[in-house]
Parts: C-alpha cells; structure tokens; sequence
C-alpha cells in the first residue's frame, strides 16, 4: 500500500511456480493508492491459478514505467504484466508468452474500469476455454480505458479472440493498434 521505486533495476530469472494459489507476481496485489515503478523482470516464468502476472496479480494502484519479459500461465485472470487491473498500468510493457484457460491478455487478462497508457505487449498470447476471451494486449475491457498502446504477439483461442482486446464491454479504445495473427 506503499511506493516502490525499482529505480531502474532490472530482476532477472524471477521463477514462481505456485499452480494453486490466486494473486500470483512479484507483488500478489498492487492496493489502491500505491505506486510501483521503475522496475524490470528480465526472464523467468510465473504459475499460478487465477489472478496471475509476472509483475502482479492484481493492480489496483498506479504501475508506471515498468516491464516484464518472463513467460506467465494458469488459468483465468492471466497477463503478461498483471491478471487483473483496475487501477493505471502507464509506459509499461511485457513481451513474454501468456496462456491458460479464459480471461487471458498478453499485458492483462481483465483492465475493469482501469487505464493502460502507454503500454504495449509483444508475446504469444493463448487460451484453451471454450469461452476463452482472449486478446493480444488485453482479454477483456469491461469499461476503463485503452490508448496509446499496441500489440504485436500472435493470439489463439476459441471464441471473443481479438489481437488487441478479446472483448470489449463499455471500454473506450484510442491510438490503439494490433499486428499479430488472431487464430
């Protein structure tokens, strides 16, 4: 509930291997009010069940300038950078792989009334549900806001697939691009 300033800094071969447990990351859940920035993951790979990305599993503070390149599984709620966001993701990135079930977003798996800025996702995204909702920047958008943010990973799944946002309910998309395949 506090700042953290990586100041830079780059973890490298961050490993996390936790197939049960929900809020999975460097931090579990990023509350509101705080703040973490400046911080890299180079590498790695992060499990979990849901709520599940390298840098966190929830984000409902403010993460700015930070970036993660680790793959990043489990089963819904799943994002390269966090599972969940409802706060500000702000010139971040992540370009490792995502897959698991549903819900999956090659930067976040859901952005709910939450903005990304700024942002980008260059990582193979997939899903297995039949319901899978899956998209190469975001899974699902359920209002909040996308702009100035791209996409370049291939996306897979088996239905709401989309190479930025898998689906969008209520969301506002701007300056906003795809590039990869959509299977």
């Amino acid at each position: 509930t506090a700042t953290f300033d990586g100041l830079g800094h780059v973890i490298t071969g961050l490993a996390i291997n936790r197939s049960a447990t929900n809020y999975v990351g460097l931090f579990g859940y990023i509350d509101t009010g705080s703040v973490v920035r400046n911080v890299g993951l180079s590498g790695g790979s992060v499990v979990g069940n849901s709520r599940v990305g390298q840098l966190a599993g929830v984000v409902n503070g403010t993460v700015s300038g930070s970036h993660a390149t680790g793959s990043v599984s489990g089963i819904d709620y799943i994002g390269g950078l966090a599972g969940k966001n409802f706060g500000t993701i702000i010139n971040s990135y992540a370009t490792g792989s995502v897959s698991g079930q549903s819900v999956i977003g090659g930067l976040a798996g859901l952005n709910q009334g939450g903005t990304v800025s700024g942002a980008y996702a260059t990582g193979n995204v997939t899903a297995s549900d039949a319901n899978s909702q899956v998209g190469g920047l975001v899974g699902y958008l359920n209002g909040g806001t996308i702009a100035n943010s791209y996409a370049a990973g291939s996306v897979s799944g088996q239905s709401s697939i989309g190479g930025l946002v898998g689906l969008n309910q209520g969301g506002t998309v701007s300056g906003a691009y795809a590039t990869g395949n959509v299977t």
